[in-house]
């Protein structure tokens, strides 16, 4: 992610600016290396032509093919992934509504990247008009949407673990959409700023890379998005490692379907969760090691579109239940939804011996359809 900005007029005319390479147009660390870099947008005309017209054009079709084509496979997985989370019944629940949220600002980003990046990459347009602005704060947008459905779930199998009488009656289904309507009010305030002539953030197809602008607005922006990923980014890996301690100490007590299901809808969270920070790591850290024009794509625009995509493959592969429903096995009824809810928390209430008739009974039901429990 790179500031750009345009250079002044010549105070020599009678000098002829030195050729420039467009693998020269990157950019250089500022005096905050660690999440912005500085670069100079320089007038076409004065970019050198030691690159031959034909290779220029190849790597052109080259990154807008592999843009295009790695958002497709996204889009499809993302939408996949929604209408398995939508027809399964095991997902109708407050940790599935966020889920749905995450996959569809997934979906707008990955949008953006197969109708607008890849196009702009082929043909080299112009990027940086009033639409290409507003496809930025779309974007933006859409990320931010990420980020805070990813947070609410991060908190959802916390307290669903830590918590699990107090759980239900702080995600039943109208507070749930409350807390996603809320998400979305805050990601969507979060883009006001970019409303302003001087505030945006576009992508740049000579280099194939997104960049906020190089006024004091876009340097606060790219800050801003930069120290705001990082502080969740602490707060998810904190709550989820006390999440998993907890799993640590009480798995004698979690056997039962139901809540081994919540320890695996932990691991897949865990694992959005891992894949949020590598993305962090590598968009804002690893970029800066090089000043390669395919090395900058690689490690800025093609990992921040991979997050999205691997988001949709880790809901399908995360969930057993899908599993079954996509092999054509038939699913079974959650017992848990059976029996009394003191049964199914995490530590149930009431004697050993009910909770263990219990859930002899579930594993004798189970046993007779000739279905093994989760």
């Amino acid at each position: 992610m790179c500031f750009l900005q345009e250079s002044g007029e010549s105070t020599r005319p009678a000098e002829a600016p030195p050729p420039i390479s467009a693998e020269r147009l990157v950019c250089a660390a500022n005096t905050f290396p660690c999440c912005s870099q500085h670069s100079r947008l320089l007038p076409m005309a004065n970019v050198s032509d030691d690159v031959p017209e034909t290779e220029t054009f190849q790597n052109d079709a080259i990154a807008a093919l592999v843009i295009f084509a790695w958002a497709m496979i996204g889009l499809s997985v993302n939408i996949f992934a929604i209408i398995l989370t939508w027809r399964n019944k095991h997902m109708a629940n407050a940790f599935g509504y966020l889920c749905l949220s995450h996959e569809i600002g997934d979906i707008g980003v990955l949008l953006l990247y197969a109708f607008w990046a890849a196009p702009t990459t082929l043909f080299q347009t112009n990027a940086s008009g009033y639409s290409g602005k507003k496809l930025g704060q779309f974007g933006i947008f859409m990320w931010n949407v990420c980020v805070y459905s990813h947070l609410f779930i991060t908190i959802n199998r916390f307290l669903a673990i830590f918590f699990p009488f107090g759980y239900r009656r702080c995600f039943k289904g109208f507070i749930t959409f409350g807390y996603i309507a809320m998400m979305w009010m805050v990601a969507a305030s979060n883009i006001i700023p970019y409303f302003f002539e001087n505030c945006y953030f576009v992508y740049i197809p000579q280099l194939y890379v997104w960049h906020f602008a190089s006024t004091t607005c876009g340097k606060a922006l790219l800050y801003n998005d930069f120290l705001v990923g990082i502080a969740f980014m602490v707060i998810m890996v904190l709550i989820d490692s006390l999440t998993y301690c907890r799993i640590l100490i009480a798995k004698r007590q979690m056997q039962s379907s139901s809540n081994r299901r919540e320890i695996r809808f932990f691991i897949q969270a865990c694992c959005q969760g891992l894949l949020f920070v590598c993305k962090l790591f590598t968009f804002y850290f690893i970029s800066t090691l090089s000043e390669g024009k395919w090395y900058k794509f690689v490690t800025s625009t093609l990992v921040w579109e991979s997050a999205h995509v691997f988001d949709g493959i880790i809901l399908i592969l995360f969930n057993s239940e899908f599993q079954r429903w996509v092999t054509g096995k038939a699913s079974y009824q959650s017992y848990s939804a059976n029996i009394p809810v003191r049964f199914s928390g995490v530590f149930p209430h009431g004697s050993a011996i009910q909770s263990r008739a219990v859930l002899s009974a579930y594993r004798k039901t189970t046993s007779k359809n000739g279905i093994s429990h989760v």
